[in-house]
């Protein structure tokens, strides 16, 4: 695909590995900073400590972060930053784990409606204590969770910067530009969803 730059857009991927299988997560964020390499090794150490505050401790150790990566979406020849991390990066919980497929649904919503104003992060490494049942995550679980991606939010919004959805189309046609709309909301329902891709087949 051609390069699309994105106004102000900055990529964060997490990578990790659960028992030998990748789990990566994606986010994007609105930031009209300059993107060079001081700027997004802030925003990568920011989302590092989101991560180890809210979501980490809720995790299964079997879920380990391999890095966080921070990409300049404005130009083919951006800079880049990763983060490496190999101490005191797995969950926090020791307990029997999950599936791999399964996972925690944020839904990311904004002022707008429409497919290219929604986002969704589907959250791994999730330990089995953290469910009431095959089907459901506990209630409680959820709330923190759910208080976890507000947070976020919140981090980003003190860092002069927003998270947003991020949408490369419009009724099928690739956009010239891609589009970022700020998230305002998070909604994580009890339901468990699943990432096909997580398992070891």
């Amino acid at each position: 695909m051609v390069f699309q730059p994105v106004p102000d857009g900055i990529e964060v991927v997490f990578t990790a590995l659960q028992n030998g299988v990748p789990v990566v997560n994606v986010f994007n964020v609105e930031d009209p900073a300059v993107h060079d390499a001081a700027r997004l090794g802030v925003i990568a150490d920011l989302f590092h400590t989101w991560w180890s505050s809210n979501i980490q401790p809720s995790q299964s150790d079997s879920y380990v972060l391999q890095s966080i990566k921070a990409t300049n979406l404005t130009s083919s020849a951006g800079p880049q930053v990763i983060r490496n991390y190999t101490t005191g990066n797995a969950g926090g919980l020791t307990l029997q784990e999950a599936a791999g497929n399964a996972a925690l649904v944020m839904s990311w919503r904004t002022a707008n409606i429409g497919r290219s104003f929604r986002g969704r992060t589907y959250l791994g490494g999730m330990a089995a204590a953290s469910l009431t049942n095959a089907q459901f995550f506990d209630p409680t679980f959820a709330a923190n969770m759910a208080a976890g991606a507000a947070a976020l939010i919140t981090a980003l919004n003190g860092a002069a910067a927003k998270l947003a959805v991020l949408s490369r189309y419009a009724a099928g046609v690739l956009r010239v530009t891609g589009l970022l709309t700020e998230i305002i909301s998070v909604i994580v329902d009890t339901k468990v969803d699943s990432q096909r891709n997580r398992t070891a087949n």
